[in-house]
């Protein structure tokens, strides 16, 4: 393979280049993920055939010929005709030697992705640290309680008396299990390679007792996926809570719905590293979905949109994949929640783990 060929696939922005009659002739990684086929299906094509736009029209394109000027486009709307999926983009489509145009498309929501993920990573890290001192500061006094309360239930001589010191013992307790909680896996994780498959069915026999009769499941795995670079039971653990959560949000649904899904992101940012392949688990519902007020900080602990819940099991969820050096997302409104973990593949012989 040519270097320049190696240096084109590399970057993210999605590259395709077209003839004087905007036949395509070219497209990298990024752009053949993009509009959702390869070069190969593409080729000869018209630029028409990969996405539709108001301002891309080959009468503006000609000018690019004709003036022998780059034409820029800023957060124009597109709709990508392969998957049928709408995007805002900003695009910029340069001539080479009066033979060839050079489209450069990034994607305006993968920008403001990009921004979000700072702003949330930075968030949470200051949280995280704050729940730890916390948590000192807790079990602390919560020992002290604890072993007062024993010595006193000795010099007690009723079982009327002892059922007070027994309630302070089992609410120090139950005070303690919620702390620890709250501070993550209490294991080091052991990193290997992980079919992140084998996870998800794990996770489907431990809730399908739980799950209504009617229930929909759609699978809809990469098979050729190669396996994550994990630990297997802290990721169980984090895609339980996911489900666990999902299957919650469509206990009133006549007909409640669980999609997963699995593939490959190529050319993929985590934090600061470029991964040049990534793994995508999606996983969706159809329930009640997530109040708006709370969506930016559901992966914060304590934070909950439930009645009965304790806001701990999205926390522990993001703990995990952060120590997995992936990231997490969450979309929702009522009818579609989505779910979409990234993690590295075990096949880059690197990307360990990774405190936040």
């Amino acid at each position: 393979m040519p270097v320049h060929q190696d240096v084109l696939d590399a970057i993210k922005v999605a590259i395709v280049v077209v003839d004087t009659e905007f036949a395509i002739r070219y497209m990298n990684n990024t752009a053949e993920d993009f509009c959702g086929g390869s070069l190969e299906h593409f080729r000869d094509q018209k630029i028409g055939s990969l996405f539709e736009g108001q301002e891309v029209t080959e009468e503006a394109l000609q000018q690019c010929f004709d003036a022998y000027e780059t034409y820029t486009l800023r957060q124009v709307q597109l709709k990508v005709i392969a998957t049928n999926q709408h995007t805002v983009a900003n695009i910029a489509v340069s001539p080479i030697r009066g033979q060839r145009l050079v489209f450069e498309i990034e994607p305006f929501d993968r920008v403001m992705f990009m921004n979000k993920e700072d702003q949330m990573r930075n968030a949470q890290l200051a949280s995280r640290q704050l729940v730890r001192g916390m948590a000192h500061e807790i079990k602390n006094p919560l020992g002290s309680i604890r072993g007062a309360a024993q010595l006193l239930r000795k010099d007690l001589e009723t079982s009327e008396q002892t059922d007070y010191t027994d309630l302070i013992i089992g609410e120090v307790d139950r005070l303690k299990t919620l702390v620890d909680r709250m501070l993550g896996p209490n294991h080091t994780p052991c990193f290997e390679a992980v079919n992140i498959h084998e996870v998800i069915e794990k996770v489907l026999r431990i809730v399908s007792s739980e799950m209504k009769s009617n229930w929909e499941l759609e699978r809809d795995y990469d098979p050729s996926m190669p396996g994550v670079f994990g630990d297997f039971d802290h990721l169980t653990q984090a895609l339980l809570n996911i489900i666990q959560n999902a299957n919650d949000a469509t206990q009133d649904e006549t007909s409640p719905r669980l999609v997963i899904r699995t593939g490959i992101e190529h050319q993929f940012t985590i934090g600061t590293t470029r991964h040049p392949m990534v793994a995508r688990i999606q996983i969706e519902d159809n329930g009640i979905g997530i109040p708006q007020e709370i969506q930016d900080q559901i992966f914060f602990p304590l934070v909950t949109g439930k009645a009965s819940g304790t806001g701990l099991g999205l926390a522990i969820t993001h703990t995990i994949i952060g120590m997995h050096s992936g990231l997490i997302m969450c979309t929702s409104e009522r009818g579609l929640t989505t779910f979409v973990i990234y993690l590295p593949l075990a096949v880059e012989g690197k990307g360990g783990p990774r405190t936040l």
